[in-house]
This record gives structure tokens, sequence and C-alpha cells, in this order.
């Protein structure tokens, strides 16, 4: 059974999202720090960029370690804007740089938080979009990743942005699917195939 390890940043309630991994068939753990005998690391959508960010980068040369053997990552909403160069909420704070871009207030005149169910489309196919074209998918943020980066999934909410992204071993979504109904199910089955594979 693959392991999934959710690192706990201090807030926010993890218990939907570990139970969302387990029903696909992951162990899961909840730990304050990464360990590299897991089958996938997971960054959960909660907290802020600059709070988040700044645990997280405590453990970069670990983090990067890990990624560079093989261990895959899952970040979801803030956990997906992590892996950029920087975000803007709380002022200007450096992220893992894992893609290039940075994370800022959607730049629209749309009401913010963006809270609800939007379609999500497939700008690339691959083993972990599968299934979820045209799919809608919820939403609970305020930022998105600016990129010029290709990404896999894309959504629209006054402009368009990644609603998910993936390079090697590494994969985000700007949704929540643990909140996504039958939309997150697929795309948690998608995940486990890649991580068996």
């Amino acid at each position: 059974m693959p392991t999934a390890l959710i690192i706990n940043y201090g807030v926010g309630n993890l218990f939907s999202i570990s139970s969302s991994l387990r029903r696909v068939g992951f162990e899961v753990k909840i730990k304050e720090s990464p360990e590299a005998n897991s089958d996938l690391i997971v960054f959960p959508g909660v907290g802020s960029f600059s709070a988040v960010s700044n645990f997280l980068l405590s453990f970069s040369e670990q983090l990067n370690d890990m990624r560079k053997s093989g261990i895959k990552f899952l970040g979801v909403c803030l956990g997906l804007q992590i892996f950029f160069d920087k975000g803007t909420e709380g002022g200007d704070t450096k992220g893992l740089s894992w893609f290039s871009g940075t994370v800022d207030k959607i730049r629209a005149n749309v009401k913010l938080p963006h809270i609800g169910w939007d379609r999500i489309y497939e700008e690339k196919k691959t083993e972990l979009s599968e299934g979820l074209d045209g799919r809608y998918a919820y939403f609970v943020h305020s930022y998105v990743a600016y990129t010029t980066e290709s990404y896999i999934m894309k959504s629209y909410y006054g402009i368009e942005f990644p609603a998910m992204v993936e390079k090697d071993n590494v994969v985000g979504t700007q949704f929540h699917p643990e909140k996504s109904s039958e939309t997150g199910k697929i795309f948690l089955e998608n995940l486990m195939r890649w991580i068996k594979r």
C-alpha cells in the first residue's frame, strides 16, 4: 500500500484530504516534517503563502533531495502555489522555485475569494488529467500562479489560470480534490496509478 505523508503546517483541518487519500488506497501519515520513506509528500491547501513558505523553506535542502530521489509530491491550492518562485501574500516571499512564476491576487474585476465550482479544461493530456476535461471542481482561493510554463489543466475566474501543473514527479492542483466530489475521486485515482507506475 503506497504511503502518503501530509505535512502539517500547524493550521487547518487535515481530515478531509487524509480521508480522501485513504479512500483511494493510500496509507496516510500526518507529520510536521518530511520523511524520505514516503511514496508521496502532500502540501495541503491551508495557511498563508508567507507562513507556509517560511515553514517549508526550513526543509528546502531535504525536500530538494527527496524530489531528486524520485519521491512524488502533491500540492493542493496553496500547496501548488508554494512550488513557484515567490508569492505576494504578506509581502514578497520566496517559494520552492520548482516551477517558474509568481503567485499573486487574481487580477480581474471579480469577487474574492473565488469560492465554488468551476470547470477545469485539459491543456495537455497526461495520466493525471485523464477523465477530467470539462468537469467541475471546487475552488477556494484569491491568489493564482502567473507563469510562462505550460500547465496541464486550466480554469477561468475573470482570467485564465493554472488549475493543475505537473513536472517530473511533482503535481499541483489549484482546486481542492478532497472537496470536488466525483472529480476529486477521479483525480486521486489517477494519482494512485501515477504513484504505482
